[in-house]
């Protein structure tokens, strides 16, 4: 009886290892087959290959009771059409991806042809399609990395400067102002990013391609907003009434006079702007600070050991560090040091300046003394041509937004650029475009891939899964009979 015993465990630890290495290994291989893709962060509906195997895995159970209730007696008839109904739902598919999902796939690709980019034939891809996702993530982590995107989704780092409301669009993965535009701690995520690179690059393209220049264009018509004093640029600033804007549906944010309430003196823009009073009363202060300093004595005699005569520059040692403390003393104390040149090459490197004046250091503070506030409209709101418009909100995020936030997206240094940092050089207009062609199309394939994983496993497994189905039948039916025996046995009374 130990001896029956021991067979019947047999059997069926065979029967379960045969069942294992039949639809559980199926889903398994497919699994890891689809791995490439699940990683690649741009793929959409990327699990759909493994959802295909578990539901061919469901169908072959319901087959398996099916079967069992038609052939109650025999296990091999139960066998035999368990296998013959599978192996029609494991190959049938194969067909019939290489119809309708070929004709889908060669649908896209043709679509990109027509922009001048090549993919694989569907038979090419068949093999590739993980070392094309694969290398589409390395390309795609390579352009977060370039321009310091920080991660694939987008970040806010804290409320707006001015306190005002944040909002957050899921499906635009952005956080927003009241405005429309995006919140001031707004870091981009990759599908922001996109739009507003294929709006600044895809735009500048479009206007050289007829032989003009978008910069010239977008400060033509914004300085026309400007002079015509019955533009809506002007009616907004001005507080009139919605009503008589030209603009059609045009609404305020919060109230007529929003523009003022930021714009104005204080107001909750302005009260940010680094003024010419406000300069003075923050060197003033400085001067006194540092002239409760005492090592500051000995660094005026210091500065006397590089042969610097403060005198001889206008400058009153004993005034340097006061509260009379003022730009224009700290303008010459950088040029007696001959560094003003330096200063000016940082800003401008193709400056051949050799001195700095306070009008240059001035002018470098009014570019910090821009705020856009969260609460108003931007006078590109206003621009007609709407092709100008997006220019110009991308124009704003991918220089003005992007510097702020450490990912400038176009200019001559892209990324982060810092004092500590130099940023990159951009890529070109054609290398951008190029890339996000091959990145949506990519994203438009994905789907396609992970059921080419899918068809790649079943074609190899289909004839595996129908012999390790017929395996776990025969171990079942062998452990079956054999406890037959031990109940013969047992009732007959030997133990």
């Amino acid at each position: 009886m130990v001896k029956i015993r021991r067979k019947i465990t047999m059997n069926r630890v065979f029967q379960v290892l045969f069942y294992a290495l039949g639809f559980p290994l199926f889903v398994h291989l497919v699994m890891l087959s689809t791995s490439p893709i699940r990683a690649n962060e741009l793929s959409v509906y990327a699990w759909i290959g493994v959802i295909g195997a578990a539901a061919l895995w469901v169908v072959a159970i319901l087959v398996q009771l099916l079967s069992r209730a038609i052939c109650k007696k025999s296990y091999m008839s139960r066998a035999v059409l368990a296998s013959i109904i599978i192996a029609v739902i494991t190959l049938v598919p194969i067909v019939g991806m290489d119809f309708v999902v070929k004709a889908e796939y060669d649908e896209i690709v043709d679509k990109y042809a027509e922009k001048g980019l090549k993919l694989d034939h569907y038979e090419q891809a068949l093999g590739y399609f993980d070392e094309y996702a694969a290398n589409t993530q390395a390309e795609l982590e390579a352009f977060i990395k370039h321009y310091n995107l920080d991660t694939f989704e987008s970040k806010n780092y804290g409320k707006n400067t001015d306190g005002s409301e944040v909002i957050y669009n899921e499906e635009d993965d952005a956080y927003y102002s009241i405005n429309g535009m995006y919140a001031d701690g707004y870091r981009f995520g990759y599908k922001q990013a996109r739009k507003v690179m294929l709006d600044y690059y895809g735009i500048q393209k479009k206007f050289a391609d007829e032989g003009k220049d978008v910069d010239v264009e977008l400060q033509k018509a914004l300085l026309e907003l400007e002079t015509d004093t019955s533009s809506d640029w002007n009616k907004y600033q001005n507080g009139a009434s919605a009503a008589s804007f030209d603009m059609e549906g045009f609404e305020y944010i919060t109230a007529s006079t929003e523009y003022q309430d930021a714009y104005g003196e204080d107001g909750t823009a302005t009260k940010y702007y680094i003024t010419k009073e406000r300069l003075d009363a923050i060197l003033s202060v400085l001067g006194s600070e540092l002239a409760a300093n005492e090592d500051i004595n000995d660094l005026l005699d210091a500065l006397g050991t590089f042969g610097l005569d403060l005198g001889a520059l206008g400058i009153n040692p004993e005034e340097l560090f006061t509260s009379e403390l003022s730009l224009e003393q700290l303008v010459g104390l950088v040029n007696g040091l001959e560094l003003g040149g330096e200063l000016m090459k940082l800003i401008d490197p193709s400056s051949t300046a050799t001195e700095i004046t306070a009008d240059d250091v001035r002018n470098l503070l009014s570019q910090f003394s821009s705020y856009q506030s969260p609460t108003t409209y931007p006078q590109f709101y206003f621009l007609e041509d709407e092709d100008l418009k997006a220019y110009a909100y991308a124009e704003y995020y991918a220089t003005v937004h992007g510097a702020k936030i450490g990912s400038k997206l176009a200019g001559n240094t892209v990324g982060l650029v810092s004092l500590d940092s130099a940023g990159n050089a951009p890529y070109s207009t054609d290398q951008v475009l190029k890339m996000f062609d091959r990145f949506d199309a990519y994203q438009e394939l994905s789907p396609i891939y992970s059921l080419m994983a899918l068809r790649g496993i079943m074609e190899k497994m289909a004839g595996v899964i129908v012999f390790t189905l017929i395996a776990s039948y025969f171990f079942a039916k062998k452990a079956d009979d054999e406890f037959k025996k031990l109940t013969v046995i047992v009732e007959g009374g030997r133990k």
